[in-house]
């Protein structure tokens, strides 16, 4: 028969094995940091009588518009991080992946499902080239797709000026109306339709990392590559899956962008920086840079956190060449907190 004091050491042990899974989870530190940066911000509210519009409907309305774009693009960025690998292109690739969706359904009439095909068809050929081109020829991943981010920025900017493609206004983009409701319409309040096209990226990566052999040979093959060939992966078609994924989710976050805002920016394969933000989202959601490790919450909280301090530096007008400053800060102390927690793992 258990006794009072058999059930207080079962309670003991329980509740410190879980402090232990805590401290032991590889987004502890993007986990603890957005809660006491959401405390700061609820502290903030309070003290300033309300003047401060964070948690106001409108500004919430934004962010989760807006968070979910990045968070979908640093997903794939993140993925392939873990498997030791880096795409700099996916900013040309979110771009030009709407303006071929909005070419072949509005110039070339064809039917939205054939351009939507066609389009993620386009993202998956870019992932193939990148990852063929790392991973077969040998050249450094950082390298390759800085080269392919350049030919995009051509393609993309090709297209936009050629005065045989007339977008007259992005066309797929406003009609029909009903594809726009199912990607980017309100649900209720400040909750749009992207959060829950988030949700299904979130939960398909997450079933692919974690619940899927690809995901143990792409921890594997980004950890350790001698292992992963010692032990039978195949680290190039591993690798190369993983570019292809990243290109998919950067041109999925460039068609809820461009559904968003009825319009497709230019300016996004150029001077956009998403290429960097997504990495930064992903280094501060606990993503080595390394690879072989990280987590698909931990990224997501990585994009929420980058977008939340854009977004109060905004509300605080402060000028636009802050945020980069901070973004470089933030980056760092990131990686230096990552490397704190990844020296206590491994002791």
């Amino acid at each position: 028969m258990e006794t009072n004091a058999d059930r207080a050491g079962r309670r003991y042990r329980d509740q410190s094995g879980l402090w232990a899974r805590f401290k032991a989870f590889q987004a502890v530190s993007i986990v603890a940091v957005s809660i006491g940066f959401m405390g700061i911000l609820v502290l903030w509210t309070v003290l300033t009588g309300g003047d401060f519009k964070f948690f106001t409907a409108g500004n919430l309305s934004v962010l989760s518009q807006q968070i979910p774009i990045t968070a979908i693009a640093a997903i794939g960025v993140g993925i392939l991080m873990i498997a030791g690998e880096f795409d700099i292109s996916v900013a040309g690739t979110f771009t030009l992946v709407a303006f071929v969706i909005a070419i072949t359904a509005g110039d070339w009439a064809l039917p939205l499902a054939v351009a939507l095909l066609i389009g993620l068809c386009v993202a998956v050929m870019i992932g193939l080239v990148n990852g063929w081109i790392t991973c077969w020829l040998g050249i450094p991943s950082f390298i390759a797709t800085i080269g392919m981010m350049f030919f995009l920025r051509g393609a993309v900017r090709f297209v936009s000026v050629n005065p045989e493609t007339d977008l007259p206004d992005s066309l797929l983009f406003v009609s029909p109306e009903g594809f726009k409701t199912v990607m980017t319409g309100q649900v209720a309040g400040p909750i749009y339709a992207q959060l829950f096209w988030l949700a299904l990226v979130a939960v398909v990566a997450y079933l692919i990392l974690n619940r899927h052999r690809l995901g143990n040979h792409i921890y594997t093959a980004g950890g350790n590559q001698n292992a992963a060939v010692s032990i039978g992966v195949n680290v190039r078609r591993t690798k190369l899956v993983a570019f292809v994924i990243c290109a998919l989710t950067a041109g999925f976050a460039g068609l809820l962008q461009a559904t968003r805002i009825t319009e497709i920016e230019p300016s996004y394969a150029t001077i956009s920086g998403l290429e960097l933000k997504a990495i930064a989202a992903a280094v501060v959601g606990g993503v080595s840079l390394y690879g072989g490790r990280g987590t698909i919450i931990g990224i997501i909280l990585g994009a929420a956190m980058i977008d939340c301090v854009d977004n109060v530096l905004v509300l605080l007008n402060a000028p636009e060449t802050i945020f980069k400053g901070i973004l470089g800060a933030v980056i760092i102390l990131a990686v230096v907190l990552n490397n704190i927690v990844s020296r206590r793992e491994v002791s």
